[in-house]
């Protein structure tokens, strides 16, 4: 295998690995949605109806303000705010992750480039 290809390949893997993690973050955010839905109504309508998604929207605007803002903390639930704090600690450490590991691809790419 020539090593162009096999840096496509590492890149591709690595573009299915982040779509899978980005869409398990995004699900990991409906449930909380939901439970803030269904354990809290009035404020869960009051707020816009927050709910994370694929594409640009109020609802998933409204969605990162609560989880950036940290209003969860104003939750009377603590279970459901540090659910809530999880969440926003997860998707900091996907986007490092994310981040980084694109930098380390572009490394390798370049790598491959100029000494192939």
């Amino acid at each position: 295998m020539e090593p162009e290809q096999a840096a496509g390949l590492v890149a591709l893997g690595w573009l299915v690995g982040a779509l899978i993690l980005i869409a398990r973050s995004v699900r990991e955010g409906r449930n909380l949605a939901d439970a803030l839905a269904t354990r809290h109504p009035q404020l869960y309508e009051s707020l816009g109806r927050p709910r994370p998604g694929y594409f640009e929207s109020v609802h998933r605007t409204r969605f990162a303000q609560f989880v950036a803002r940290r209003e969860f903390e104003d939750l009377a639930d603590p279970v459901l705010a540090e659910q809530f704090e999880q969440h926003r600690k997860s998707e900091a450490r996907l986007l490092m992750l994310l981040l980084a590991s694109l930098c380390a691809l572009g490394l390798l790419v370049l790598v491959v480039r100029r000494f192939a």
